[in-house]
């Protein structure tokens, strides 16, 4: 019987590509910034009180906004890293399917 291997190629090369960029410096130091910035946001909701439902639902928007637009920002400042990786990644499988090819042979 044949085996399907997507899911698990999937996941490995989800793994090898964080990896791999994790390996860049720069990369590295802004993850674990935001990392901690995204802890620090959720302890500060967690001893928030509450508030208005009306005010809640503005600074959601707001909020909501905020964070899109730093996604994007962060998207824009990173293009060149992501596609240095996506080239890095359809090489990886070529290599892989070149290796799977020789050892079917």
């Amino acid at each position: 019987m044949n085996k399907n291997y997507f899911w698990m190629g999937l996941a490995a090369g989800a793994i090898i590509g964080a990896s791999a960029s994790l390996l860049h410096k720069e990369t590295r130091d802004q993850q674990i910034r935001q990392l901690k910035g995204i802890k620090s946001r959720l302890k500060s909701t967690d001893t928030s009180t509450q508030s208005h439902s009306v005010g809640l639902q503005a600074s959601s928007k707001s909020s909501l906004k905020d964070r899109v637009m730093d996604l994007k920002a962060l998207y824009e400042e990173n293009q060149d890293t992501i596609q240095n990786l996506v080239e890095d990644v359809k090489d990886l499988v070529d290599a892989l399917q070149d290796a799977r090819h020789k050892n079917q042979i």
